[in-house]
């Protein structure tokens, strides 16, 4: 039996994953339809939480509303959130605090991070913690920290599985849309759980997710919208909608009357039973984003005034916000799924102060959304747009056996 300390700590993550999905929704929806991006809001809330919890002024006011939570739980949450990512098999989380040596730093706040967090800000010492902590996935930060910089709190958040059941490598062309004319990387497969595909109703038309099953409890939906549809909705629906409604449809209830994006219907000729076939594009992305280039979302604008300090939960020194940044990078392929996500927020000196047998085919073939859940949890650990793919190129040995045979 569960103590009542242990129900508050699983309550309060509850309350943790709820936000940090709300925090995510926001920021997708904010996604635009030209660019292949990707980004974790489950990287950037427990930041936001911990900094509002040391917060004072208009400052504090606006990221307690970007966080959703009170400024007097809001490290506690930011805590528990953190130690649910570090206790999975398939997940690894982390963070980091860097001072300068003449930043007098609080006992309270110290003591609500790690042990092993706290370092100090000097040479490339982030550069390898984020080495270390991704496994290589992330070579550090882009931008270098410069010397205004006083002091750096950074989260890092991997996510790493292998598919349940493994796609086949190929090849897909698209007929029609902004891929039109290509070949690109396909991962198909065919199974007979058609309840993998669902199609939800969304403000702006219908949406199919795919879901592909990871191991320890991580799944990885792909979402295609209607054409016309703006990859921002498209995205943010994926986010929600899955966790807030029953799906209009599943896979197994399709009929050749259903109109869903990439759905077609066909007879079953091979199997004794109806199956779901897949054809997938791989993708890897990578994301780069200034968080403070839409400050008002991560409740960052009034802590860039350097005219005053707005952390005096942290230290006496008056610390002013000067950089926020996020760096990610996704790997779908035909065994699994990757990723990594570096965020990191740098301060500096302020002033004082139907069921038939059917088969079911679902292809994507134009620009698409791709979501990663922890499954018990709910959280969303990574979301993204994938607008450009590369493009095929038949491997080396293929293309010896190929010509092997050819006579000058």
């Amino acid at each position: 039996m569960r103590s009542a300390g242990s129900r508050r700590v699983s309550s309060m993550v509850e309350v943790a994953v709820a936000r940090a999905n709300v925090l995510t929704a926001r920021w997708a929806a904010t996604v635009g339809d030209a660019h292949t991006t990707a980004l974790s809001g489950a990287g950037v809330w427990p930041l936001l939480a911990y900094l509002a919890g040391a917060a004072e002024g208009a400052g504090r006011d606006e990221l307690v509303a970007a966080v959703g939570v009170e400024p007097g739980v809001a490290q506690e949450a930011a805590t528990g959130l953190l130690r649910l990512l570090r206790a999975e098999p398939g997940l690894r989380a982390a963070v980091g605090l860097w001072a300068g040596p003449q930043v007098p730093l609080r006992d309270e706040w110290l003591r609500t991070l790690p042990a092993a967090a706290v370092g100090v800000l000097a040479g490339d010492a982030l550069d390898v913690w984020v080495r270390e902590q991704t496994g290589g996935l992330l070579d550090g930060i882009s931008a270098p920290v410069g010397p205004e910089a006083l002091l750096v709190l950074a989260t890092v958040l991997t996510v790493r599985t292998t598919w349940k059941e493994p796609f086949e490598e190929g090849m897909l062309a698209a007929d029609t849309g902004p891929w039109a004319r290509q070949a690109f990387h396909a991962l198909s497969r065919s199974g007979p759980d058609l309840d993998q595909l669902a199609v939800y109703d969304t403000a702006h038309g219908p949406i199919s997710v795919l879901s592909v099953e990871g191991d320890d409890g991580i799944v990885v939906d792909l979402v295609l919208g209607r054409p016309e549809a703006p990859a921002g909705a498209v995205l943010a629906a994926g986010i929600t909608v899955p966790g807030d409604s029953a799906p209009a449809r599943l896979g197994s209830r399709l009929t050749d009357d259903d109109a869903a994006p990439g759905v077609t219907m066909g007879a079953n000729q091979r199997y004794d039973g109806p199956r779901l076939f897949t054809d997938v594009p791989r993708f890897t992305v990578r994301g780069g984003h200034d968080l403070l280039a839409t400050a008002e979302l991560f409740g960052l604008r009034a802590v860039t005034d350097d005219s005053r300090g707005w952390f005096p939960g942290i230290s006496d020194l008056p610390l002013a916000v000067t950089t926020a940044r996020q760096e990610l990078t996704a790997a779908f392929t035909a065994l699994g799924f990757e990723a990594a996500a570096v965020t990191d927020v740098r301060m500096a000196g302020g002033s004082a102060p139907a069921a038939r047998t059917r088969n079911v085919s679902f292809t994507i073939d134009r620009p698409f959304g791709f979501v990663a859940r922890h499954r018990p949890s709910g959280l969303v650990l990574v979301a993204g747009w994938v607008a450009e793919l590369e493009k095929f190129a038949l491997p080396r040995h293929r293309m010896v056996d190929i010509t092997a045979g050819v006579r000058p």
